[in-house]
């Protein structure tokens, strides 16, 4: 296979002590296979982010699945594709745990993996410039002392559900398989277009997960005469807001690209089985 000019991102999260060491050798690895390679620490406010060119031809982020999902904001944009290298616990989405850096610098200099697009989820606050986005869900909170949250939920402009809950979950089909899952919703394949909204510990019975198509607007219109609440996109950052904010949430207008290495390639269910025992009998 001929040999092409590389531009690479090594975003690695300094607080898993096997990663900075791990970025080390990759990077060492990739220079000398004529790579240029730019090392990037994933801090949350980090002034790095900026150095991150959109002509990169891959991102590996080398920490664990919140790292994967703080990078992931970070390039999709940038259409730069993102590779997952698992120095954490699950590593559902940053996968690839147990390659060497030799072995992996080979495979990613003959561009020897598929990209996969993930859709991503942006939420808006009317009154507000403001725009966040998503690889997993936006999750609505009531805060840890106050009453139940009291949500409408509209798709488009028509009125769902009205819930009283601890919170409401919206998640991709990527994000299904994380808080959403435990909140009682369904799997969701991949490569379907849509998105769910689940009830956080619902108080009534007939509020159930629900899934709508990605092209159509999810719209969570909170109680004025309530209390105040937390927003949160992917485990990350808690934003607080005012009783009555409104917080509309529809497909972001671009996707991540999930780089997933050829030869170690496994499927969506194939890992749903070995990273969450998906399926296994207990005798």
């Amino acid at each position: 296979m001929i040999m092409v000019e590389n531009k690479i991102a090594i975003l690695i999260n300094p607080n898993k002590p096997e990663a900075p060491q791990a970025a080390t050798k990759l990077e060492q690895a990739l220079k000398a296979r004529k790579a240029e390679v730019r090392v990037i620490q994933t801090q949350k406010n980090s002034n790095d982010w900026a150095e991150l060119e959109e002509n990169t031809d891959l991102a590996v982020a080398m920490g664990g699945d919140g790292t994967f999902l703080l990078t992931a904001k970070q390039v999709a944009h940038k259409n730069i594709p993102l590779l997952g290298i698992n120095f954490g616990h699950l590593g559902f989405l940053a996968e690839y745990g147990d390659i060497g850096m030799e072995d992996l610098a080979e495979k990613i200099i003959h561009q020897d993996y598929i990209v996969q697009e993930r859709s991503m989820l942006k939420a808006k606050l009317p009154k507000s410039e403001k725009k966040i986005f998503a690889l997993n869900d936006i999750v609505l909170y009531r805060l840890a002392h106050a009453n139940l949250l009291y949500t409408n939920l509209y798709i488009d402009s028509d009125l769902v559900h009205s819930y009283r809950s601890d919170g409401i979950i919206v998640c991709t089909p990527t994000g299904s398989t994380a808080y959403a899952l435990s909140a009682g919703g369904a799997v969701m394949d991949p490569n379907i277009h849509a998105f769910q909204v689940v009830p956080i510990a619902a108080h009534s019975l007939t509020s159930r997960p629900h899934v709508v198509s990605d092209e159509q607007v999810i719209v969570l219109e909170t109680d004025e005469n309530k209390n105040k609440f937390y927003l949160q996109a992917d485990g990350q950052d808690l934003i607080e807001l005012e009783p009555g904010t409104d917080v509309v949430i529809q497909k972001a207008e671009y996707n991540l690209k999930l780089a997933k290495l050829k030869h170690s390639y496994r499927s969506f269910y194939s890992i749903l089985r070995d990273k969450m025992k998906w399926g296994a009998i207990n005798n």
